[in-house]
Parts: structure tokens; sequence; C-alpha cells
């Protein structure tokens, strides 16, 4: 059986939860994929809020009048 010490400093900060490593750095890549996607989203936002703006953007009923 293997025992792990875990130093006062680290235990005092909250809950610690023991994982396999590749689990770990599974959760790692999916939390920078959602964060990059969140910016990326967040960019696209800001562009279609300045084209809105500024008269850039056609409202239309159907997509067949966009292509027109």
């Amino acid at each position: 059986m293997n025992i792990i010490t875990i130093p006062k400093k680290l235990s005092q900060k909250g809950d610690l939860v023991v994982v396999p490593r590749a689990e770990y750095e599974e959760a790692l890549r999916i939390r920078q994929r959602l964060l990059l996607e969140e910016k990326d989203t967040d960019e696209a936002i800001r562009v279609f809020e300045k084209e809105s703006k500024s008269g850039k953007l056609k409202k239309t009923s159907s997509f067949s009048e966009i292509l027109r």
C-alpha cells in the first residue's frame, strides 16, 4: 500500500482530490480548449456589435434574400 504525506500548507487551502495524471492532463486540455472557444465567441460578439452599429449587416427574412 502506498502512503502519501500531504503538507499542512496544502491541506489548509481546501479540499484535495487525487486523480490519475492522464485524467488530470485531459481535464487541463479541455479547460484550455473551452477558454479559447470563449475568447473566440467574445471576439465574434464584439465584431457583430461593431458591424451592427455601423450598419454593415443586412436584415432579411430568408437566406435566399441574402444571395440576391
